[in-house]
Parts: C-alpha cells; sequence; structure tokens
C-alpha cells in the first residue's frame, strides 16, 4: 500500500497496534475525578543527568558520536555534525545529506542566537502540469518518485555550520558515521518495523532493496546492516568539502538519478543552492522566553500562537490531562496550524505576517471564538486585513560545557523519503516537494526555487536570561502541540523531564481528535459530549513525534536530557 494510502485509512479506520488492555482503578466514591490510566506496557523515557555536557538524539549511537566530540574538546556544533552524519547512517530512513533542515543555534560567548535555513528547494524548471493531473487525485507525484525530490540543502547546512562555528577536523567529526556504514550496526526493533511498513516502496528500488532487505525480504531486527556506498560517500565529503555534494561528479550522478524516474531537477539547480540566514522568531510566555524557528516554518510560530492562545486559561486548575485541558489546547492547536497553513510561505519571496499571527489584537480575538463547551465546525485563520494591514525527521539538543546550545531538526520527509537512493553513494532522496500546498493559489503553493513550509519547531525556552528547555520533535505537523504540550507539562505542572515525554498525547484533525489510548475513557466520552470524534491510536505511537529535550535546574543549572520513548533516541551527558 503507498505510503498516502496508509496515511487516508490512518484517518479512516480505528487502529489500536501494540495496545494492552488498561487497568483502571475505580474509587469508591459517588463521582470520581477522571484520571489517566496507569499503563506499564510501553518503555519510558529514561533520565540522564550531567553537570557539563549533554547529547540527545533519536539512537544511541548518534548520541554516543556527539558524546565523543565533546569529550575531544569539540563545541555544541561540532558534537551535533557528528550526530547527524551519525544519523544519516543508523536512522538512514529519516534524515540525511538527501534532505535539509533547520539549525537553531546559542552562542554563549556571544549572547546571540543564529538560525541556519538549509531547508530543500523546488527544481527551477519544474512543470507544474506534472503536479497537477486529473487522475492523480492523491497528488502522490508530490509525495513519490523523482518529481517529489526538491534540491537537498544538509550538505550546506553541515558546511555552514562548520565553517561558522565549529572548532575540529570534519574528518574527525565523520569518522563515527564512517565507521557505522562500513563495519555496520544491529538494526533496532523500530527500524525492522519501518523496513517493514515500507516493503513495497523498498522493493520498488534495487538499491535500496540491495541494502534494506535480505534476500528480498525485510531485515529483521538485530541484523547487522552495512552501508559500504554510503560509507565511501561519507568519507570523500569529510576529507574534502560536503558542499561538493553538488558539484560533479556527485550533482551528476545524483541528478542521473532523478532523471531517469522522470524527474526535472539539474545540476544548476544543485550548484546554485545556499543556505539562508534567518532571525528566530521570540516571544513569552507566563514570564518565560520562548525561542524558536522563523518561515519558512510555520512550527516554531505554531508553538509560539499554541501557548500564547492558552496563556490566559487556568491550566493548572484545570488537571492534567481533563477533558478542560485537551479541549482547550486542542482548540488552540487547531487555531494555530490553521493560520500557519494560511500564511506562512518561503519569506524569499513572500510577506509572512508572523508578527501579526502574535499579536495580542489577534490572540483576543481568536480566543473569543474558542468555545469551551463545543468543538467548533470551522476554524477561521487570520483574515488578510489583520494579517498585512489596510492596502511537517529527527531532531537533537546539544549543551556544551561552555554554554553553547544546539536544537536542531532535519528530515527527508516520510520515512524513506521519495523512496529513491542514488546507488553509488547509497544516498535516499527527500520527497519535500509534498510539503507545498496542493494547489497554485496561496502563499504555500509549489512554485520554481521556492522552499517549502516547513512543521519544523527547535526551540530554546529561557527565563532571565538563563536556559530551561532545549526542545524538539519531528512529525510533521503534529511537531508544534506536541512541542507545546511538553513545554506546558514541564513549564506549568512541574513534571519531570522523562514524565513529561511518557505522558500521552493528541492531535485536533478538523473536529477528530487523535488520542493515545492512555488518556482516561471518562474524559474520551467527555470530550466526544463536546463534539470531538475520537479517534483512539495506540498506547505510544511515532504518530505523535519524537520530542527530545534537556532540561536546566533553575537553581544549579545541571542538566537533565531524555528522549522520547516513541522512537529509538537516547540521551548522554556528563
Amino acid at each position: 500500500m503507498k505510503p498516502i494510502l496508509r496515511v487516508l485509512a490512518f484517518l479512516t479506520l480505528v487502529v489500536a497496534i501494540g495496545c494492552a488492555p488498561v487497568k483502571q482503578v475505580v474509587k469508591p466514591i459517588p463521582t470520581p475525578k477522571p484520571t489517566p490510566p496507569i499503563d506499564t506496557t510501553f518503555t519510558r523515557s529514561q533520565a540522564v543527568h550531567g553537570t557539563s555536557a549533554m547529547v540527545v538524539s533519536m539512537h544511541p549511537l548518534a548520541s554516543q558520536a556527539g558524546m565523543k566530540a565533546l569529550a575531544e574538546g569539540g563545541n555544541a556544533i561540532d558534537a551535533a555534525i557528528a550526530t547527524v552524519a551519525a544519523l544519516n547512517v543508523v536512522e538512514p530512513h529519516a534524515s540525511g545529506l538527501g534532505g535539509g533542515g533547520f539549525l537553531l543555534y546559542y552562542d554563549a560567548k556571544l549572547d546571540s542566537f543564529y538560525v541556519i535555513d538549509y531547508r530543500e528547494r523546488a527544481p527551477a524548471k519544474l512543470q507544474l502540469a506534472d503536479y497537477f493531473q486529473k487522475s492523480d487525485t492523491l497528488k502522490l507525484v508530490q509525495r513519490m518518485g523523482a518529481k517529489a525530490v526538491a534540491v537537498p540543502g544538509s550538505a550546506a547546512g553541515w558546511q555552514a555550520m562548520h565553517d561558522r562555528f565549529g572548532t575540529r577536523v570534519l574528518a574527525d567529526l565523520m569518522a563515527p558515521a564512517i565507521s557505522y556504514a562500513d563495519t555496520g550496526f544491529a538494526i533496532t526493533e523500530k527500524l525492522a518495523t519501518q523496513i517493514l511498513d515500507h516493503i513495497e516502496e523498498i522493493q520498488s528500488d534495487s538499491a535500496m532493496a540491495s541494502t534494506f532487505l535480505v534476500g528480498g525480504l525485510p531485515a529483521p531486527a538485530g541484523t547487522v546492516l552495512k552501508q559500504p556506498a554510503l560509507a565511501k560517500f561519507l568519507k570523500f565529503l569529510s576529507r574534502t568539502r560536503l558542499d561538493n555534494f553538488y558539484h560533479p561528479p556527485i550533482a551528476k550522478e545524483v541528478v542521473g538519478t532523478i532523471a531517469t524516474h522522470g524527474g526535472t531537477l539539474s545540476t544548476s539547480d544543485l550548484a546554485s543552492y545556499s543556505i539562508r540566514d534567518r532571525k528566530p522568531v521570540r516571544g513569552f510566555y507566563h514570564g518565560y522566553e520562548i525561542i524558536t524557528l522563523p518561515p519558512p516554518s510555520s512550527g516554531g510560530t505554531a508553538v509560539l500562537e499554541i501557548l500564547k492562545l492558552v496563556e490566559k486559561s487556568d491550566l493548572k486548575s484545570m488537571g492534567h490531562l481533563s477533558a478542560d485541558y485537551i479541549h482547550t489546547l486542542a482548540s488552540a492547536t487547531r487555531q494555530a496550524l490553521t493560520d500557519g497553513g494560511k500564511w506562512v510561505g518561503d519569506p524569499d519571496f513572500a510577506r509572512v505576517p508572523t508578527e501579526k499571527m502574535l499579536s495580542e489584537e489577534w490572540l483576543e480575538t481568536a480566543r473569543s471564538r474558542m468555545r469551551s463547551d463545543s468543538a467548533s465546525e470551522i476554524v477561521t485563520p487570520l483574515d488578510s486585513i489583520r494579517a498585512f494591514g489596510p492596502g511537517n525527521t529527527t531532531h537533537l539538543v546539544i549543551a556544551d560545557s561552555m554554554g553553547n546550545l544546539v536544537s536542531l531538526t532535519q528530515s527527508i520527509n516520510y520515512f524513506f523519503g521519495a523512496a529513491l537512493m542514488v546507488p553509488e553513494h547509497g544516498l535516499l532522496l527527500n520527497n519535500h516537494m509534498g510539503d507545498f500546498a496542493s494547489d497554485t493559489t496561496g502563499i504555500s503553493g509549489i512554485a520554481p526555487r521556492h522552499r517549502p513550509p516547513s512543521n519544523m519547531a527547535a526551540t530554546i525556552v529561557r527565563k532571565d536570561g538563563k536556559p530551561v528547555l532545549v526542545i524538539g520533535s519531528p512529525g510533521g505537523p503534529r511537531i508544534a502541540p506536541a512541542l507545546a504540550q511538553v513545554i506546558i507539562d514541564v513549564l506549568d505542572f512541574s513534571l519531570p523531564l522523562n514524565e513529561a515525554l511518557d505522558a500521552p498525547r493528541f492531535y485536533p484533525s478538523k473536529k477528530t481528535l487523535v488520542v493515545e489510548s492512555r488518556i482516561a475513557k471518562e474524559t474520551l466520552n467527555n470530550l466526544s459530549g463536546r463534539g470531538w470524534k475520537i479517534y483512539p491510536n495506540s498506547a505510544l505511537n511515532n504518530f505523535f513525534g519524537g520530542v527530545n529535550a534537556i532540561y536546566f535546574d533553575p537553581q544549579s543549572g545541571a542538566m537533565t536530557g531524555a528522549a522520547d520513548p516513541r522512537r529509538d533516541g537516547v540521551a548522554a551527558g556528563y
């Protein structure tokens, strides 16, 4: 089944994969207060404590590579490069040099924040007619195959990070990744599941099949996965420059693979690619400063808008995961995602009214439309008068001993991207053309050389100039609500970081509320009575993202790192 069909099936069928029976304690009182059921059937997040440095990523080997860079005298950027390079190998289905992303970096010495936008870009000579065929009602061309590939930005992004902020030799930083690709690593249960779930796409590409299948069958957990072509590719780039990716012979081989399958991405698209320096979006929530990604990411603005919309609600008195709490936060999420979908596009080509979306004037109007007793039939976005006046991956977080902070999100979009691998280099290509709107009338429609909107939301939270949280997540449109839920759990409910990551999550899609099954039945019944269509998912599901974070104790400054149990992540620190 194609990925888009699985998505449609997900939105129309009720599944409960991996759910175990949930035990509920019934108290002998007339009207018991609903409480989340106890569920011990899933692996919980493990907190790691440190005083000097911390790395949290989506795979233990990647976190180990980052810690090695720090232990050898590198800074947070050095560790970030070592970590993302390792993730390209050990989590190849989620990110890598065939994709792009965003870096949010805090330089402690200069007390300054930097955003490097290395988001992918649409080919210059794309043919709009290719993406609007009458027979392609599901817009599969945008999401699968060669026409789904946007110009990768990762190589340029990593090189810019190293040139500007790095201190260690690039070849040394990438050595662990090269070793993992050359000698191999044991496939985890979750990677084995992803290979099985995407067996048809993998089988359709001979290079992917030879990499991820064993005798034509999905590689089981524990299988040692070797990627010799990728090892050779990484070694060459690490010993020259990463941006050699954009020039022959590599560029010619990348374009050759795409052209063979009918794509229009050209060598000139690669040669002309460049990163963008952006200013972060900043705002306040209950006295905490929130620093996050700007457009073309809509995710950062959405996180801030969700928090600002609920700031005047007494969430704590409502009770954690109560019906009132979930309804209020879900309603705010719908509004923020609606506004982002309407107004966020590539700021190189259009004005994005971020300041208006976060203005108190608009927030007050939006709050007044959020009913406490029912889910709105329609959510109205910020209108054009207010906007302009008259006339969705992987994530890592790093803190070093010098106070520098990294929050980095990177992706090839869907798991296994466009299901297309450059065989000479073991390079999986992204399908980020699927992030453009499926029309040409809005700000985020497909257009040559445009960067598609992104849900990424790498974020840093501070109080009185001191770090409190470094946080981010994969998960497409679920990124902003997942981050908002964890931030609120930590800041408002004072939950330990690992418990905040464990807490069951929810996501509104119009009036459908997708929930993890650990939320109390009484609560779900209450929400159903308010007009929400409840869609129960499993007890713990990576549909709801994979939040990785570092928390700083406000008194001692000691760090706690934790990785989301919904993915293979792990924290490492000292």
